[in-house]
């Protein structure tokens, strides 16, 4: 039962981060360093706040961005933890 449901939400996230992918790219050049949460408000909320993180990712497979360090999560919800900063690939 897990794995089905995993497979749902893999399904149901695909077509949010292929509309993502293309908005984000025209953002790189203003973002300078980022992390997913400075995403949330710049695209169209996901279904799940997690779904930023397998945006990064699918740009980072794409030679997009590059990771360059981590630093604490601004978002009051994630309490501090620590976030990857990433920067575009020029």
């Amino acid at each position: 039962m897990k794995h089905e449901f995993q497979l749902e939400l893999r399904d149901l996230r695909r077509p949010w981060v292929d509309d993502a992918l293309p908005r984000l790219a025209t953002l790189l050049p203003m973002l300078g360093e980022f992390t997913a949460d400075d995403l949330h408000g710049k695209l169209p909320e996901p279904e799940h706040c997690n779904w930023y993180g397998v945006l990064v990712a699918a740009a980072k497979n794409k030679g997009l961005v590059e990771y360059v360090g981590h630093r604490k999560s601004c978002r009051a919800i994630a309490n501090g933890r620590k976030v990857s900063v990433w920067r575009a690939i020029v």
